[in-house]
């Protein structure tokens, strides 16, 4: 656990070392989060804590029940209906790369698939985790509908956090196989096929989720 440094904003600082937390799995879901204990492992008072639980669960992050805090547990059908939306901003957001991405852009594609296939042969599952979430920002940022960006970031925790925690390590070598194929079909401007295959891609990560919430 990481240790506040004081004259910085105390409440943010609880607030990203907290998410980062539960990003990378270490509270698990439904697990209850207590604001004193927090505290003393920060090193800070309360009061900053519990703005940064409030902060997480405007993000969806932590509920509030019963009188207790703790990491959201998604049910089946926050699940689904996270994904449906996913599923239809992210086939548009590639549609519009197609002829929008820059060269910069997929260069960055580029050598973000270099470091999936290290962290690959590594098998480190969050590092893996977040070159996921970077490959497909390059995309959605490259198809720059700034109204379309804005919506996906409306749901862009809950997806990280989702993936995360709730997809095991098998499903890795088939992501970042679908990944090289997107890459390829961005650099041959294949938009129709390039569509079918982020649904394809989507949908594997659904039924990894709900495989996980099934076990």
């Amino acid at each position: 656990m990481n240790r506040i440094i004081k004259p910085e904003s105390l409440h943010l600082q609880a607030y990203n070392i907290i998410k980062k937390g539960i990003l990378e799995g270490n509270y698990q879901p439904s697990e209850r989060m207590i604001e004193a204990k927090m505290a003393d492992q920060l090193g800070i008072s309360r009061g900053p804590v519990r703005e940064a639980f409030r902060m997480l669960s405007q993000d969806g992050l932590l509920t509030y029940n019963d009188g207790f805090v703790r990491v959201y547990q998604p049910a089946v059908q926050d699940v689904v209906e996270i994904f449906q939306c996913r599923e239809s901003l992210e086939t548009l957001a590639i549609s519009l790369a197609i002829t929008n991405i820059s060269h910069e852009e997929m260069e960055q594609l580029s050598n973000n698939l270099t470091e999936t296939a290290i962290a690959s042969d590594h098998n480190s599952g969050i590092e893996l985790g977040k070159l996921d979430q970077q490959f497909h920002d390059i995309i959605i940022n490259a198809s720059k509908n700034k109204q379309l960006i804005e919506l996906l970031e409306v749901i862009r925790t809950k997806i990280h956090y989702m993936r995360n925690s709730m997809v095991n390590g098998e499903f890795y070598p088939s992501f970042v196989e679908e990944h090289e194929r997107i890459y390829r079909l961005l650099l041959e401007r294949n938009g129709a096929e390039a569509v079918k295959i982020m649904k394809v891609h989507i949908k594997k990560g659904l039924d990894g989720v709900l495989q996980h919430i099934n076990s």
